[in-house]
């Protein structure tokens, strides 16, 4: 089948191409293009002056539950870790499983899933991607500096005696401030 000229047609190299699909340079430049390129500008300038995201101060205590509190001075030696939380669905997951079980009754079935889903959560918290870490000092006290993020996961975790778990986990917003504070009660369970 040849390709022959027709009114709605062009021959480009002995070709014929439809009109629509072959573009013309014109010598003016139309009024939008002259607006879109005084904003693409204006924009670019913009960029430059803009600095990196600012930071966010996450100024937290790590505390023992309020049912079980002896002292006023915090806990000791939490590894506190800061994520974004809306990267990190397998952390969220691990932590609702453990607030939906019941481990505290003793049932050595439930004890026995809560400690392999309490295994599963620390891999991924060690795995996973940081904004921040700390240690709580002698005070409990600890200072993590992260970007501005809409939602940030602080999960705390321990070794303490008698107790097979000790974690606490907390969301908390973290734009449009300087600093953040942020008290994780070690109750075992994520405070929303």
């Amino acid at each position: 089948m040849g390709y022959g000229l027709t009114s709605h047609s062009v021959a480009v190299a002995g070709v014929a191409v439809p009109k629509p699909w072959v573009a013309r340079l014109q010598d003016a430049l139309h009024p939008e293009s002259v607006v879109f390129f005084r904003g693409a500008a204006l924009l670019a300038l913009l960029s430059l002056t803009h600095s990196f995201p600012e930071k966010v101060l996450l100024d937290g205590t790590a505390q023992p539950c309020a049912d079980v509190k002896e002292t006023t001075s915090g806990v000791p030696g939490v590894h506190v870790y800061a994520f974004n939380a809306n990267k990190v669905p397998a952390i969220r997951k691990a932590l609702y499983v453990l607030d939906t079980l019941e481990w505290e009754k003793g049932d050595p079935d439930v004890m026995r899933a809560a400690s392999a889903e309490y295994d599963r959560l620390l891999a991924q918290v060690r795995k996973s991607r940081t904004l921040g870490y700390a240690t709580s000092n002698g005070n409990g006290d600890f200072e993590i500096t992260v970007t501005q993020t809409d939602s940030v996961l602080v999960f705390g975790e321990a070794k303490w005696p008698d107790q097979p778990f000790y974690y606490s986990a907390k969301v908390v917003g973290a734009t449009g401030q300087d600093e953040v504070r942020v008290i994780l009660l070690m109750c075992n369970q994520q405070l929303l």
